[in-house]
């Protein structure tokens, strides 16, 4: 397998792409600490795209997100991001597909559902977690929002740490409306991802956003999940690691079973 030379990043539920700049520069440091360590690390380039994503899918955003696809890209979805960019790589042709993608802190599905079309039901959360959260929000949404971010942070070994880190990455207040924020309530709700062929998961093990009988779950149907010392806001908390694993997974010949370790 050929080197993959353009790294997507697509953010989550009410939380924009400047969460991904503690990785993006963990990222650049581990390539330049290594231009000298070989001839091929000399020679490597990593084309970085953060494209926020804040709207419910539509044909503008569906076209031009389909073009940062292609063989030699890996698209990496946190979150709400993961459930979207299965959908949107499912969606296009074959020459426009990424040539990998990984699904961070996100199963096959965010939450349960009382009736559901899947053949082989995955464990998530209860559909009344998102319920309750969902009225809430409609209610309050500046609180519920701050109240997800403690919620997202809490699997954190140092969950207060965390919330600081993210709070200051993208700010005390939501750069999306509540409209746009209910309606990736709706998306999370809905969205279920079509698991025709073995997946990657990249999952914190001690995330209070997945059910804790995921993995097992995942890795009994043949999926390839690599499982990280941390929580739901890795992106975060474990930046440093995540950027020397993704440089190990984006390298020649860099298949994604040499990725079913732990972190």
């Amino acid at each position: 397998m050929a080197a993959l030379t353009r790294l997507v990043l697509f953010n989550g539920w009410g939380v924009d792409a400047r969460v991904w700049q503690p990785l993006i520069t963990s990222l650049t440091c581990h390539l330049a600490s290594h231009q000298t360590s070989s001839l091929h690390m000399q020679e490597r380039r990593l084309e970085i795209l953060t494209p926020d994503w804040p709207q419910p899918a539509s044909e503008a955003n569906t076209t031009h997100l389909s073009e940062l696809g292609g063989a030699h890209s890996l698209w990496l979805g946190w979150s709400l991001g993961a459930l979207r960019a299965e959908a949107l790589a499912n969606s296009l042709p074959a020459e426009k597909k990424p040539g990998a993608r990984i699904s961070l802190a996100m199963g096959p599905r965010f939450a349960q559902s009382i009736s559901s079309c899947s053949q082989v039901e995955f464990p998530a959360l209860p559909a009344s977690t998102l319920t309750t959260f969902a009225n809430a929000f409609t209610r309050s949404p500046e609180a519920s929002w701050q109240h997800f971010l403690r919620w997202q942070a809490s699997g954190e070994a140092d969950a207060r740490d965390c919330l600081k880190r993210l709070r200051a990455l993208i700010g005390t207040r939501a750069s999306c409306s509540p409209t746009v924020l209910s309606a990736g309530l709706n998306e999370l709700a809905t969205r279920v991802m079509t698991l025709s062929r073995p997946e990657e998961f990249w999952l914190g093990k001690h995330d209070p956003l997945l059910a804790p009988d995921l993995t097992a779950a995942l890795r009994e149907q043949g999926h390839h999940v690599t499982e990280f010392d941390g929580g739901h806001c890795l992106p975060v908390s474990r930046h440093e690691t995540l950027a020397e694993a993704l440089l190990k997974r984006m390298a020649p010949g860099g298949s994604r079973t040499c990725q079913s370790e732990n972190f």
